[in-house]
């Protein structure tokens, strides 16, 4: 399944954070303009606040590992003699 595409491009993320942190709009105003959640607000101010405008760029959803079924559980999921 592929991954929803991001609401906002990293200049919405960036715009989104001016208005809350620059022009002093209330995040739920910015929410609401940009068509975000309060929540994605706060995510975005957060990560810009932590890492500056590298923080609004996109990241991988893929997790860092993945660990592997052992065989023996696999054979015996399957119906096998392990």
């Amino acid at each position: 399944m592929d991954k929803p595409k991001s609401q906002l491009s990293p200049y919405g993320r960036w715009l989104l954070v001016q208005r809350v942190l620059v022009d002093g709009w209330p995040p739920s105003v910015a929410a609401e303009s940009m068509g975000v959640s309060r929540a994605t607000t706060y995510k975005w101010l957060k990560r810009f606040r932590e890492e500056g405008v590298a923080g609004l760029e996109s990241r991988s959803s893929r997790p860092v590992s993945s660990p592997c079924t052992p065989p023996e559980v696999v054979a015996r999921d399957r119906g096998a003699a392990p």
